[in-house]
């Protein structure tokens, strides 16, 4: 069994996609094992992500790629190709995005967790996101139209990228998650979870 955090972003409750979500989940037979909301501070939100020297320059060329996808120039947007430069403003909004509202945090269990949920999210640039995943159904946001906006991009949902990072961020967001309690569903036998 494998478990992965998820991340219900503030534009996800202010759109009313909660349930959808959690639906979509439990559909595939994945099992919600913890759930909370909260409205966390910047620090709390930096906290979440590595902010190491490399993740931000992973963040700022996962822009330029977008940018290159769409066919769009990143220069005469953001003035330069710089992937630390562009990384840092991309942690900078989304710290700023993050603290819109109200966020619902959950742990979910079942077989490679990690990488079904990422599969249900989709692409984190929603307009290149496959058909039938959240972010397809859901948003059509991308790097160009949200730097036009001076925001990032609204992606709405957050899905471990790894069983180190879901472990990580599980200890982050729950602490001793080893007291997660289990519980049977009616559905567990059919999915033989």
């Amino acid at each position: 069994m494998e478990r992965t955090l998820i991340i219900l972003k503030p534009d996800a409750l202010k759109r009313g996609l909660v349930g959808k979500i959690i639906e979509t989940f439990e559909n595939v037979g994945l099992k919600l094992m913890a759930a909370k909301m909260l409205k966390p501070s910047a620090d709390v939100i930096k906290n979440h992500y590595p902010g190491t020297p490399e993740w931000i320059k992973k963040m700022g060329e996962k822009t330029l790629t977008s940018f290159q996808q769409t066919g769009d120039d990143v220069m005469k947007t953001f003035k330069t190709k710089d992937p630390e430069k562009l990384g840092q403003f991309i942690y900078v909004r989304l710290i700023k995005y993050w603290m819109e509202g109200p966020i619902v945090v959950m742990v979910w269990q079942g077989p490679s967790a990690v990488t079904v949920a990422r599969k249900l999210r989709g692409h984190t640039i929603p307009a290149l996101a496959e058909a039938g995943t959240l972010l397809a159904q859901f948003s059509f946001d991308s790097s160009p139209l949200s730097a036009s906006l001076d925001r990032v991009v609204k992606t709405f949902i957050h899905a471990s990228g790894s069983t180190d990072e879901a472990e990580r961020e599980i200890e982050y967001w729950f602490g001793n998650h080893q007291e997660f309690k289990n519980y049977e569903r009616e559905v567990d036998g059919l999915y033989l979870i």
